[in-house]
């Protein structure tokens, strides 16, 4: 198992808190939990009040939270969705497992599947996606006994794709994972949820930030100012108190149907959104900056076990994998990456886990790789230092202790990538239908 510390940042009192993680005999079934796993795309977590937003557009979620674990520095392994999926549902790097949409590749046949993992041990396996890099010509639907990508728009109405499926068995155990789009551009809010947002704007926008508009303003064609930046990130929020009403009837059905206390839930993105912090708005993909690596990551234990902790320490998305396996009472794969979060928890003492992300662009491209602590990131030989310097506006350093921060992060990355050998690419061609989604969120022009 490839577990990527660095001895050379040690955590802070306070970071660390207690956890234990049980297995139980793997005959015993029915005494395992549900799983429900949650990727709302491109949501930022500073947007969430669990996160410390001041508006309030997720309050389902934040109840959630106060029966959950939150983990405070969660990062993505991609800026784009199903690079970023692909090491969510694998646990691993990017590098490793080559699903990309720039070269048309899969997850591969040979990689092991977090829902593949349950379907050996019993459980019933399915997924509800909104398509596009989520299709199933990716190798995303290894694993799963159902597996349909509606590409519905409002998350609420995936949520209940997946509640009829849940109802149609209840003779074993469950592992359901939901993606939607919804907070993904183009923004196309309710105008009763953008109403509660937008605080009086009378600029010149319509109240559906379209992809063309956003292209208008990336490209400077139209006049744009503070208040119309408000406006954006108004229908942005609205999407997400939009999407919130799917989190509170999940939620509730789950307690109506006495399932809450015996399902673990996990929510959690792929990747965020920038809004001009480094010139652009309303785009991902096309950097490594935190406001596209930086993403929620709420663990929901069963019978509400840890409620109300937060983690400070650095976790990933090849983290995800391992921590629900090991949680669920099953042993955790030596085809995983990442490290088994519920024993984090548990230690006393723990060295941080770094953390790697790459951006879905040909391997000669510039700049294609990054590779993290809480304070500092490394991009191709390119130093930041995340403590002075949270937005990135400049280098670090080398009088702050960057030279030495910089040899430890690039042989950190090097040993984890020399860890496990790449799969070969797996070259695929998604079908007309696939081809038109991905126009419709802007992947194609």
């Amino acid at each position: 198992m490839v577990r990527l510390l660095l001895a050379f940042v040690p955590l802070v009192g306070g970071l660390l808190t207690t956890c234990t993680a049980k297995n139980s005999n793997p005959r015993e079934q029915e005494r395992r939990p549900n799983v429900i796993l949650i990727s709302i795309d491109t949501l930022r977590p500073d947007h969430l009040g669990c996160y410390g937003y001041e508006k309030d557009t997720s309050p389902a979620l934040d109840m959630l939270c106060e029966d959950a674990v939150v983990f405070e520095q969660a990062i993505a392994h991609a800026p784009s969705t199903l690079h970023s999926h692909a090491s969510m549902l694998t646990s691993l790097l990017p590098h490793h497992h080559q699903a990309t949409w720039s070269a048309k590749t899969r997850i591969p046949e040979g990689a092991l599947s977090l829902a593949e993992v349950f379907q050996e041990a019993g459980y019933r396996t399915a997924a509800f996606t909104g398509g596009g890099q989520m299709d199933r010509i990716f190798g995303l639907d290894q694993g799963f006994e159902v597996f349909e990508q509606p590409m519905l728009e409002h998350f609420e109405d995936t949520v209940w794709k997946g509640v009829e499926w849940v109802e149609s068995d209840d003779t074993r155990p469950f592992f359901l994972f939901l993606h939607s789009y919804e907070v993904h551009h183009p923004y196309t809010p309710k105008a009763d949820y953008l109403a509660l947002f937008d605080d009086g704007y009378s600029g010149s926008l319509p109240g559906e930030i379209s992809l063309e508009l956003l292209g208008q303003i990336n490209n400077e064609e139209i006049d744009f100012d503070e208040a119309d930046l408000g406006h954006v990130l108004a229908a942005y929020d609205a999407e997400i108190r939009s999407a919130d009403v799917g989190v509170s009837h999940l939620i509730r059905y789950l307690k109506d149907k006495g399932l809450y206390d015996d399902t673990l839930v996990v929510f959690t993105s792929d990747h965020g959104e920038e809004f001009g912090e480094h010139g652009l708005v309303g785009v991902h993909s096309h950097t490594l900056f935190d406001e596209l690596l930086r993403v929620p990551l709420v663990v929901k234990f069963t019978s509400s076990k840890h409620a109300g902790m937060r983690a400070g320490f650095q976790v990933r998305g090849i983290d995800i994998p391992p921590t629900i396996v090991s949680a669920a009472g099953l042993q955790v794969p030596s085809e995983f990456s990442g490290t088994d979060l519920g024993k984090l928890l548990a230690d006393d003492r723990l060295e941080e886990l770094s953390a790697i992300s790459r951006l879905d662009f040909p391997p000669w491209y510039p700049g294609t790789t990054s590779v993290r602590t809480r304070r500092w990131k490394l991009i191709e030989g390119e130093l930041r230092d995340l403590l002075r310097d949270p937005g990135e506006e400049w280098y670090a350093s080398p009088n702050t202790g960057g030279i030495e921060a910089a040899e430890l992060l690039d042989q950190a990355l090097h040993q984890a990538l020399e860890e496990r050998e790449p799969f070969p690419p797996e070259v695929v061609a998604p079908p007309d239908s696939t081809l038109d989604e991905l126009r419709a969120l802007g992947y194609i022009q």
